[in-house]
């Protein structure tokens, strides 16, 4: 029995799923969406799916466009069964006067899995705009969180703000991105920094992030704003007061003399300028109880000799030769070690500091 096909009676080609392939094609692409209508955020081009919006992380904005088109078509194509979209290029064809994309062209492959069989079929996507609910918040100044961020008894200097940048790189980093939409408003106010956050859990998120890195201090508050069916809905502010002491700072605490080297989870991590390499963390109330270091002048010295009676050093930044009693020798120095020397109310201290550079700074070491 020859075979043909039962829709156009043609004969002597191959079927697919008992029609012919031009038939088949017909039949399979006769669903495919040849309009689309997609709504995007015209500030953050993010895309509206049902009721939710779809935010995509990287890309320019043109890319953005391009993908929500391809991931509405996806979602909208009703093909047949055996028949899968392989693959979608995209290009916009028109744009709005205000400059934002009109218009995109699809091109889709369209294959049937069985024979490996494929044809094009296109597709227009038309552009509506719209904001979305995190960049109308953030246009209508609304916001859930205050974040108020101070230093203890100072101003926040370039070396704060430097710090806070960092954080909110690494913030943006962490949240993928969603931390950056969430943030509102960044403001200098009153010697310090303001941050607005969408909503609660992002900007508690950033102040724990925040007094890890730097040991500051929380104080959280919240004011109810008004009431509806809904609840009561309130704002909170979160005040972060950075501590008295930095990083690189000297202290002085339990008779110690200490370098702060970092903060973790918001206790301080100092080494004893006397024990280079052993490591210990002090809580908040440790550091309350202990005081910055005031000396008149460090120098980077050289020990060259050392008897029972003396040690002599070498002035790195003088070149010069000096002698001290060898009790201020400390016992692990050896000869051809680095160390600093530290003149503390009047007395000459030595700690050993290996090969590392320090910049004079006043109370800091680097």
């Amino acid at each position: 029995m020859r075979r043909f096909c039962p829709k156009c009676g043609s004969e002597g080609q191959s079927l697919i799923h008992g029609l012919c392939e031009t038939c088949f094609w017909e039949d399979a692409l006769d669903a495919f969406p040849r309009l689309i209508l997609l709504t995007m955020c015209s500030s953050c081009f993010c895309h509206l799916q049902g009721k939710r919006w779809v935010r995509r992380r990287e890309g320019a904005d043109e890319e953005k466009v391009i993908e929500g088109a391809k991931e509405e078509l996806l979602k909208t194509a009703d093909l047949t069964e055996g028949v899968e979209i392989r693959d979608i290029d995209g290009r916009i064809t028109e744009w709005f006067k205000s400059g934002l994309p009109k218009t995109v062209e699809l091109e889709a492959e369209v294959q049937e899995k069985s024979s490996g069989l494929s044809r094009k079929a296109k597709t227009l996507v038309s552009i509506d705009y719209r904001l979305c609910h995190d960049c109308y918040c953030v246009a209508s100044g609304k916001y859930d969180a205050l974040v108020q961020i101070r230093a203890d008894g100072r101003k926040l200097d370039s070396e704060d703000r430097k710090i806070l940048k960092t954080i909110f790189e690494r913030f943006y980093r962490r949240t993928e991105g969603r931390g950056r939409s969430d943030v509102t408003d960044v403001k200098d106010n009153e010697g310090g920094v303001d941050v607005k956050f969408l909503t609660m859990n992002m900007a508690r998120m950033f102040v724990r992030e925040f007094s890890d890195t730097t040991g500051a201090s929380l104080f959280e508050s919240a004011r109810v704003m008004g009431r509806s069916t809904g609840g009561t809905h309130y704002r909170t502010t979160i005040a972060v007061k950075l501590p008295i002491f930095r990083v690189g700072e000297l202290i002085e605490g339990e008779g110690t003399l200490y370098q702060i080297v970092g903060y973790h989870r918001g206790r301080a991590v100092v080494e004893a300028l006397k024990e280079r390499g052993r490591k210990r963390s002090l809580s908040r109330d440790q550091l309350d109880a202990s005081h910055r270091v005031g000396f008149n002048e460090y120098k980077r010295v050289r020990l060259d000799s050392k008897t029972k009676v003396a040690g002599t050093f070498f002035d790195l930044e003088e070149k010069r030769f000096f002698e001290l009693p060898s009790g201020i020798v400390p016992r692990n120095m050896n000869e051809g070690d680095v160390g600093i020397m530290i003149t503390i109310d009047g007395k000459e201290n030595i700690f050993k500091t290996g090969e590392k550079s320090y910049q004079k700074s006043e109370g800091q070491l680097q």
